[in-house]
This record gives C-alpha cells, structure tokens and sequence, in this order.
C-alpha cells in the first residue's frame, strides 16, 4: 500500500502552538504530526533557526485542514482544567464525545485543556456530569 503524501499546512514558533493546532485537526478526526529538529528536544532553539515546528496533514485533508486552522485562530482558547496526562486524556476525549472541541496544553507541571471561550460553559457541564450508562 503506498504511503500517503504529507503537506505541511501550517509553522509555528513554539511548540506548544503546533500541539494546539495538532489538537484542533485532530479533534475534527484530520490525523496530524509535528515536524522539527531540536535535535530529540535537546536543542529546541534548532527549531527557531529553520522552519519552525510544521504540522503535517495527509495532501487529501490539506485544503480542510488548512480551513479549520484558519478559523480556529480566530477563536480565544480560556483554561478550563489543569490536570494530570492522564486526566487530561479522559476529560478530553469527553469533551469530543459532546461535541466540545477540547487541545491539551502541557505546562511544564500540569496539563491545560483548553477550550473556545464561546464553548466553556457548555464544556465545565459535560466534564460534571457522570456519563451516560447503556442499559
């Protein structure tokens, strides 16, 4: 089966914006990488001197990919949670079970999930309601 061809769809400074755009993609079932040298993240100042950190898409997903990054800067992502790796995991993939779109933030300490201004009501009720058991 021959492998798909990546595009990058978009570069960014920092990590931590391209885990956030990563996030956003993959939220709306579009598969994403990273891309940068840091040399195995010992030299994340390699990063800056190129191209930056690239997110990737398969060509198929490229002209969406693009859309969703476009529209998704224009939204305010607010901190709902900061929480474990592992909390952050479940409370996220709840998030996208309601239809939340949800990217987790690694602080340094805590993870941040982070959610669109506009969505944080919604997405602070969904994360205190016990789920739904099938009878």
């Amino acid at each position: 089966m021959p492998h798909p061809d990546l595009i990058v769809v978009q570069s960014y400074a920092t990590e931590s914006e391209a885990e956030m755009a990563k996030g956003v993609l993959e939220s709306a079932g579009i598969d994403a990488m990273i891309q940068a040298d840091t040399a195995g993240r010992m030299r994340n100042h390699l990063a800056w001197s190129g191209t930056g950190h690239r997110v990737l898409v398969r060509e198929a997903d490229e002209a969406a990919a693009r859309e969703l990054l476009l529209s998704s800067e224009n939204q305010t992502l607010v901190l709902l949670k900061k929480a474990t790796e592992i909390e952050a995991e479940i409370l996220q993939e709840t998030l996208l079970s309601a239809g939340i779109y949800a990217t987790v933030r690694d602080d340094g300490i805590y993870y941040e999930i982070l959610v669109s201004e506009a969505d944080l009501l919604a997405a602070r009720k969904a994360i205190q309601s016990p789920p739904e058991t099938q009878p």
